[in-house]
């Protein structure tokens, strides 16, 4: 067909009508926006969520009280919100997330119209730079829920906090949009509909616990149904395992394991305990942004290095003091770990009954890890220690970024130990090999310009707090810390995500030193110069900031939290305690996010979460979380066991790699069943570990890391069910069970057409009378020309 006879105007037409065409193909191609139609992350977003928590007290956190869904318009954070006529949810940038602004927020809710908080992640607006803290102005301390387990905390170490994790959010649901693009997005699009655009709204399904205001964790951990009577907790108690260690080299022969009323007899002629002792959780407001690089995975790396420093060094029998390493869990939470490991240790546990085989098969009085069934402690190794005289204990603490420079921080207490403690870390600042300066911090120092009497105890939240407050500051010791007066200001927010390999390298070796020398039988106990010496002769070489297993197991603790490493630590100590007991002891829960696409190269999380692994007692065909009538060992089955997390198991094998003893024979393994035939000196069993070495011990174990104020309830069948002490004074925080479906929704309002509804509606309108029209013209022009 020749189009050459054509007029003017219907070439026009013919012209309009191809380039109508050409547009909505090219239209149909475009890279989607949220509108046509809506990217996937925009449907269901990536988000971290705040969680309610109970307390013997009000709870705190966020969470729909309600199974409905709450849905609203979005609407700026600085947005006349008392002008609201309908349901909204508040769009909030993380650098204005301060108690001013969700205080604010809050305070207007008058009419209950506020369904939610979407808190925006600015990465790419201001990088890592602008944000606030959320933890408490005193962590632990003053105006806290765990105050009254604190000893001189009263000072302000985190004096940026913003105080919201204690903060009740009303039940109002808040969570935390990972991804900075949909952030900047969802502004964009406020933006627009602020001018006519679509209208944006968002839906909440986050139930998170009763409606009732008064619920708190006893009547949640007691709570019975009406209809039936039966009871069933709504809520579960935070917990999890602490990991600790005697060095086996230090440990001499002494047969078959020992009765408890044995051990504790001995304790007497055993020397003085020296624990070393950190922390291996964090706490933030999104607690699946618990990254706590700073907060727990700088003080995991320093000590295990420093363990594995210790035990090279070539004799350590002659020691004066035994030295003992410890990483608590969950002391973010009221000091869970550290509180009942030294209630059990220095307190003076009693069992109610004779202590039982862990494994009942071996009741023949074969080496074994005895057990208590009530209250439960799955291993009563820890009543070998001789808490009953304790040297004291030194701490290290958030040394991955440093407040100043090169320098670290001594804090230590009033006590001869704490004194004889900083004159050694002081003195080991002298080596030239570590190149950093350790001070005496200016809060705890004699200098008369400091507001604080002298007398007063002024120490930062960590575990030499509790060992404090439980003898009554009668036995302290001192910390080895990153910050002077003040914690760095990435603490307690999902900031705290970078670590300084070179000061970690630093902290581990001095760390080591400290210890050696902390533990020395000097001539005379003031003689810190002669201690440091021979801790220097003991341990010659510092740790290289480029050390394989420092850079390895530092990348595991950050962001590739799920790593090989971990797992193959794990996976071996699973294997050797469903050996052991005959349970289903598997690898437990990851310490990154399991749902990323690649797990391993996921973030950590360092919340200590809920206490999903409970030591339990099988008796016959039942499981119970403790037990205290006569049936245990009747049947060949009966055990105790316990499913620690992956990281609680990984730092077990590491720590049995470094402190356990070589037998005469270098023997490779994959399991614990190749170590059979391999003897050890100080009568222990042999097993395997992670490095895939057979070493004799166990030298590392687990101990409960559990709010002080529970004990598992007896012959109840099944686990999660407590004992709760009424007289106890701790904050007993506990987690609601969730609502199976709980997430988050951002979608356009399809009820409210806005002005760009009506404008689409108007050019789709004009296109088809356009189109009409051009029909006729070119229909009229093919008749003309004989060709229709």
């Amino acid at each position: 067909m020749e189009l050459k006879g054509m007029s003017t105007t219907v070439r026009r037409l013919l012209l309009l009508l191809l380039l109508s065409v050409s547009s909505s193909v090219a239209s149909d191609t475009s890279t989607p926006s949220l509108l046509e139609p809506f990217r996937s992350s925009f449907v269901s977003p990536d988000y971290a969520g705040c969680v309610t928590l109970y307390k013997r007290g009000r709870a705190e956190g966020c969470g729909a009280m309600s199974r409905d869904v709450q849905s609203g318009v979005i609407v700026g954070y600085d947005t006349d919100i008392s002008k609201q006529e309908n349901d909204y949810v508040v769009l909030v940038p993380e650098s204005q997330l301060t108690m001013a602004t969700v205080q604010s927020i809050l305070g207007n809710n008058r009419n209950g119209m506020l369904q939610g908080i979407l808190v925006t992640n600015e990465t790419l607006v201001y990088g890592k730079n602008i944000y606030h803290n959320p933890a408490a102005v005193n962590p632990l301390g003053k105006k806290t829920p765990s105050q009254s387990m604190s000893y001189g905390n009263d000072y302000p170490w985190n004096p940026k906090g913003q105080k919201l994790v204690h903060l009740d959010f009303q039940g109002v649901p808040m969570v935390y949009l990972r991804d900075a693009e949909v952030g900047q997005s969802l502004w964009q699009e406020l933006l627009l509909s602020k001018s006519g655009g679509p209208v944006i709204k968002a839906s909440f399904n986050y139930y998170m616990g009763s409606p009732e205001s008064s619920m708190n964790s006893v009547k949640c951990l007691t709570w019975k149904d009406q209809a039936d009577g039966v009871w069933r907790p709504k809520c579960s108690p935070l917990g999890g395992h602490s990991v600790w260690s005697r060095v086996m080299a230090q440990q001499q022969d002494d047969g078959n394991r020992r009765r408890l009323e044995d051990a504790a007899a001995d304790n007497n002629d055993q020397k003085p305990l020296l624990l070393v002792a950190t922390r291996m959780d964090a706490m933030s407001l999104f607690h699946d942004l618990d990254f706590g690089a700073n907060q727990a995975a700088s003080n995991i790396l320093a000590t295990v290095l420093a363990a594995r420093m210790v035990g090279q060094v070539s004799d350590l029998s002659s020691l004066k003091n035994e030295i003992v390493f410890t990483l608590f869990q969950g002391e973010s939470f009221g000091y869970l770990g550290s509180r009942r490991f030294l209630l059990d240790v220095v307190g003076g546990f009693e069992c109610a009954s004779d202590p039982v085989p862990s494994v009942s098969t071996n009741s023949d009085g074969s080496s074994d890890t005895l057990a208590c069934l009530y209250p439960l402690r799955p291993s009563l190794e820890f009543s070998n220690l001789n808490g009953a005289n304790m040297a004291g204990m030194l701490v290290v603490d958030q040394i991955g970024v440093l407040t100043t420079k090169k320098n670290f921080y001594v804090h230590a207490d009033k006590t001869d130990f704490g004194a004889y403690l900083t004159n050694i870390l002081v003195g080991l600042s002298d080596d030239d090999d570590v190149g950093y300066t350790i001070s005496e911090s200016y809060i705890e120092s004699d200098d008369d310009e400091y507001p604080l009497d002298d007398d007063d105890v002024t120490l930062p939240p960590t575990p030499l707090t509790s060992l404090l407050s439980i003898t009554g500051g009668a036995t302290g010791g001192a910390i080895l810390a990153g910050y002077d007066n003040a914690f760095v200001t990435t603490y307690g927010s999902r900031h705290d995500g970078t670590l300084n390999y070179n000061a970690i390298a630093a902290a581990a070796t001095t760390l080591a030193r400290a210890t050696v020398a902390a533990a020395y039988d000097s001539d005379d106990d003031d003689d810190s110069e002669t201690a440091v010496a021979y801790a220097l002769e003991a341990i010659p070489s510092a740790l290289e900031a480029d050390d394989e297993l420092l850079l390895e197991l530092g990348a595991c603790l950050s962001v590739q939290a799920n790593c090989a490493l971990l797992k193959r630590y794990a996976s071996v100590e699973a294997s050797t305690e469903a050996t052991r007991t005959g349970m289903p002891i598997g690898v437990g829960p990851y310490l990154g996010r399991s749902d990323a696409q690649n797990v391993e190269r996921s973030e950590a999380n360092y919340y200590v979460s809920v206490f999903s692994g409970q030591p339990f007692v099988r008796v016959g065909q039942s499981y119970y979380g403790a037990y205290n009538n006569n049936n245990y060992g009747k049947d060949a089955s009966d055990a105790v066991a316990e499913q620690p997390t992956l990281l609680e198991q990984a730092l077990r094998g590491l720590l049995n790699d470094f402190l356990g003893t070589s037998s005469d024979e270098v023997k490779s393994c994959t399991s614990t069943a190749d170590c059979k035939t391999v003897n050890c000196s100080t009568g222990s069993s042999s097993i395997c570990t992670g490095g895939h070495v057979c070493v004799c011990g166990p030298a590392a174990h687990y101990h409960l890391a559990l709010d002080e104020g529970l004990e598992a309830t007896p012959n109840q069948a099944g686990t999660g069910y407590f004992d709760i002490d009424g007289s106890s004074s701790s904050a007993l925080y506990t987690e609601p069970y969730w609502d199976n479906h709980v997430g988050v929704q951002v979608y356009v309002d399809s009820e409210r057409p806005s002005l760009a509804n009506y404008i689409t509606l108007g050019l789709g309108f004009v296109t088809v009378v356009v189109s009409v029209v051009t029909g006729r013209q070119f229909r009229n022009f093919l008749v003309r020309e004989k060709l229709f």
